[in-house]
């Protein structure tokens, strides 16, 4: 009953969504009203609201193609040509045509009955992918609403019933997830409104994303040191809040304010050196907590709960977690039946990469693991053979969908750090040891070698391009790092214009208008 009542003022929660009689520009009943006086009593109830923070999170990122589109916006990929049906969509996504892909309705039968073919086909892309979802960002302020309920509320909990660690690792826990719902609501539509309080009701303009993420920052800087390094139950490993996540989170935020805050880029490149060098040599040296595992068992890292990971979303068939639709997932669209008959319908790939860029990143005349690990002898083809193995464990008889999606993981992190001693030229050696920590790991020739013409900063990008395929950072690498607007690195480059307008953000739906006077939308979609 208790669980109920949360979900109950969770879902109370108005941002930018029309209410009935509601002029408040949220609407939240006290906690007490719906979970009566006895809630907030024990350590169990404080586990179980945190519990279903990660679930919210996890409807808000796993509900459509939210999180695979940062593999598809502007990238090297197409629909395979023999689809039937063509994806289009993927198409859409790489030449940022979002208005196409939010335009088609996902209503099913009985309607679509009386449909010409060609709508039919829209219908089917968004039915299975549900591009028109991702313009409504209440899913993430649900998240962000509860986590501030949790970091008040649990001062409730009496002393006699929680110790001071435990409560203060739940609260650091609620920082970390707020924190993480606004990273992900920065990068899909910029500005957005920003608040820490429990039960916030009036109306609140935009905020500027550099100021969030530097506030972030700061209150993760307060708590970090109060979440454990890992956890003894390997149930909680990655998808709980260890403090390597939180670490990560902040190097990610710092990098991208790098690109947004260019007077203070100095600043920012140092913050994440530094967080990044406290991961290593805390979280691997000396606590043991974090390690790269060999190539050969990226799949264990992919399935979840490795000593890689350091936060993913936990999905599991056995546990019903897994996504409404298997083609949410990045990786479903470059399997086919004949790999995976319980994943895919189709007899072929149904997204295919430019071969000029596999060639780029992964030169047929260089060594490299990962082509026999996460490929085949097929991965430069376009005619619908060519698989991407990496989610999956290959030698298995049978294969399912239960990868956890990767936020962060241990090889972000090096390379991201070795980005930023390479922006700061302070210590290029360095940087190429991190870069070659990736390298070594996969059996490649190390830098100087292709990728990168021996230029450190580009073998770094295209090393992140190589190594983190699939798991969502393709698409903001280029934006943070403006990369986006040259062809020489974005195969589908946006306009400089058109990048100042916003046509790298998402679309925000109309709703949130409704009773706020300070809103505005992103008027390059308008």
């Amino acid at each position: 009953m208790k669980k109920i009542s949360y979900i109950i003022l969770i879902f109370a929660l108005a941002l930018g969504i029309p209410n009935s009689g509601c002029k408040k520009f949220l609407n939240v009943e006290p906690l007490n009203k719906l979970s009566g006086n006895n809630f907030w009593t024990s350590e169990k109830d404080a586990e179980s609201f945190a519990t279903d923070i990660h679930r919210l999170f996890r409807n808000a990122t796993m509900s459509s193609v939210l999180f695979a589109v940062g593999d598809e916006r502007c990238a090297p990929i197409r629909g395979y040509s023999g689809a039937n049906p063509y994806r289009h969509d993927f198409d859409y996504m790489a030449k940022n045509n979002l208005r196409l892909a939010i335009a088609a309705r996902a209503d099913g039968p009985p309607r679509i009955l009386n449909l010409p073919n060609a709508q039919l086909l829209l219908e089917w892309f968004q039915n299975n992918a549900r591009y028109d979802l991702i313009p409504n960002w209440t899913p993430f302020f649900r998240v962000i609403q509860s986590c501030n309920i949790m970091y008040k509320e649990i001062d409730l909990i009496p002393k006699s019933e929680i110790t001071d660690a435990k409560r203060n690792q739940y609260k650091a826990e609620a920082v970390f997830m707020r924190s993480m719902a606004y990273y992900f609501l920065v990068r899909l539509y910029g500005d957005v409104p920003y608040y820490k309080e429990a039960y916030q009701q009036d109306a609140m303009p935009r905020t500027n994303m550099v100021n969030i993420f530097n506030d972030c920052v700061t209150e993760l800087k307060k708590v970090k040191d109060n979440l454990p390094w890992t956890y003894t139950d390997p149930a909680n490993r990655g998808v709980r809040a260890m403090r390597g996540g939180a670490l990560a989170l902040m190097m990610h935020m710092n990098m991208w304010n790098a690109g947004f805050d260019a007077g203070n880029a100095k600043k920012y490149y140092e913050e994440t050196v530094a967080f990044g060098d406290e991961i290593h040599e805390l979280g691997v040296v000396k606590e043991r907590a974090y390690r790269l595992l060999p190539i050969e068992q990226t799949y264990q890292i992919m399935f979840g709960r490795s000593q890689e990971g350091l936060y993913e979303i936990q999905l599991s068939d056995n546990y019903g977690e897994s996504t409404a639709r298997n083609r949410f997932k990045f990786s479903v669209g470059l399997v086919n039946q004949i790999f995976a008959p319980a994943i895919s319908d189709r007899n072929y790939t149904e997204l295919t990469f430019y071969p000029a860029y596999m060639s780029k990143i992964y030169p047929e005349t260089l060594t490299d693991k990962r082509k026999q690990v996460w490929f085949d002898a097929n991965m430069y083809k376009t005619d619908g053979t060519a698989v991407f193995y990496k989610m999956f464990n290959k030698s298995a008889t049978t294969q399912s969908s239960d990868d956890n999606p990767i936020v962060f993981r241990l090889a972000d992190t090096y390379l991201l750090q070795a980005e930023a001693l390479a922006e700061l030229g302070t210590d290029d050696t360095k940087a190429a040891e991190l870069l070659n920590k990736i390298r070594t790991r996969a059996g490649a020739d190390l830098y100087p070698a292709d990728p990168g013409e021996g230029k450190l900063k580009d073998a770094i990008f295209w090393e992140r391009c190589k190594e983190l395929m699939g798991e969502g950072h393709y698409f903001y690498d280029l934006v943070r790092t403006k990369k986006i607007l040259n062809p020489d690195y974005c195969y589908n480059p946006l306009t400089y214009s058109a990048f100042i307008a916003g046509a790298w953000t998402w679309p925000i739906d109309r709703a949130a208008l409704t009773n706020n006077p300070y809103m505005t939308l992103n008027n390059y979609w308008q």
